[in-house]
């Protein structure tokens, strides 16, 4: 008897196996298609769920940025082209992660208690709220057909620019493959840096990955594929605030900082960040002490470093660079990073770092 039963089990068994192996969660990428296969167990319903999420990144974007300097603020204008061979419109574009929160002018304050004088300070909200809408206008400019808007994270003291299609029937889709869009502007009176900006892809469903198991499998699974789900592309943007009184010195070390962060992102190499320390660490004691040909000889030092690399990268081109220079998508993927052709600095930080350094100069030039 033992033995039949023993006989069932193995002729059983290897269906029971395959029933366990198929009723498991999973989450795979199939790149032909560009899609995400995910298989789970819906929590209301217990039932087993095939479902599919396109990927965002089938675009491929480049960005023209300019800096026209006319007087305080600057104007930062920004092309996106969304080159042949893309599958999807670009409708997300967020220059992010600038690292400062603007302070809006005279904002009014709400001093009305909510609990003793409600409609006072339902009345104060809105004031608040208008003078902050009026400040945005005022910053970050969009096309006919896009809306523009601040995204302002106060705990980690960071700000985004964001460009997303409007809402109305008659507005853009997005910026199509073969076409560019340009009208995206920021007007600040910060010196330029190194940005990175955020674009996605247009979908049928942006929020496919809703409705998941709320289980740690999915919440990793989630957390990897939005990781993976938008192309970076460097532009410049307003990063380095001018020191109010003005003091070249510390202006510079400033400049100093923000350069650092550049290695972190793949900006510049290692090697050519030293070098440039050693003229900073010149450059610095040189704007303290009013030495300003130990400045000159230090910004004329890291100037040449930058044109060495990029030929041609001239006065008139810092501000507006020529087509063949638009910033194209960076190298996320491991793979991806180890066929990239090594840069020293790539021409959108060094543009920022000349533009920048004739800045420093100029004032220096004009006494101050």
């Amino acid at each position: 008897m033992k033995f039949i039963q023993f006989i069932r089990f193995v002729l059983l068994a290897p269906g029971l196996c395959l029933g366990l192996a198929h009723a498991q969660d999973s989450a795979v990428y199939d790149t032909q298609q560009n899609l995400w296969k995910l298989y789970y167990q819906d929590p209301e319903t217990s039932q087993w769920v095939n479902k599919t999420y396109e990927a965002r990144t089938a675009i491929r974007p480049t960005i023209k940025s300019r800096i026209f300097s006319n007087g305080i603020p600057f104007s930062y204008q920004y092309t996106v082209r969304n080159q042949r061979g893309a599958k999807q419109n670009i409708s997300v574009i967020s220059i992010w992660g600038i690292p400062l929160v603007y302070t809006i002018p005279n904002l009014p304050f709400v001093t009305a208690n909510a609990k003793t004088d409600p409609e006072t300070e339902d009345k104060q909200q809105w004031v608040q709220l208008e003078a902050k809408k009026k400040f945005e206008t005022g910053v970050v400019q969009a096309p006919r057909g896009w809306s523009a808007g601040l995204r302002v994270d106060e705990k980690e003291g960071k700000t985004s620019f964001v460009w997303t299609p409007g809402l109305k029937d008659t507005d853009s889709y997005g910026v199509e493959p073969g076409r560019s869009q340009s009208g995206f502007a920021v007007l600040r009176p910060e010196l330029p840096g190194v940005a990175r900006t955020y674009l996605q892809g247009r979908i049928a469903e942006p929020w496919g990955l809703d409705g998941l198991p709320e289980t740690l499998f999915w919440t990793a699974k989630v957390d990897e594929i939005e990781a993976q789900d938008y192309l970076l592309v460097p532009v410049l943007a307003p990063v380095i605030p001018v020191p109010n009184p003005y003091n070249g010195a510390e202006l510079a070390r400033q400049l100093k900082a923000h350069v650092q962060t550049w290695l972190k992102y793949g900006h510049i190499n290692a090697d050519l960040l030293t070098r440039l320390n050693r003229q900073f660490d010149v450059l610095i004691p040189a704007l303290d002490i009013g030495n300003k040909q130990a400045a000159r000889a230090a910004v004329r030092a890291m100037r040449k470093e930058c044109a060495d690399r990029h030929p041609g990268l001239t006065d008139e081109k810092i501000g507006e660079d020529d087509d063949d220079h638009d910033a194209q998508a960076m190298p996320r993927m491991p793979v991806q990073r180890a066929a990239a052709p090594a840069l020293a600095i790539d021409r959108v930080a060094a543009r920022a770092l000349a533009f920048d350094l004739r800045y420093l100069m100029e004032r220096m030039d004009a006494g101050q």
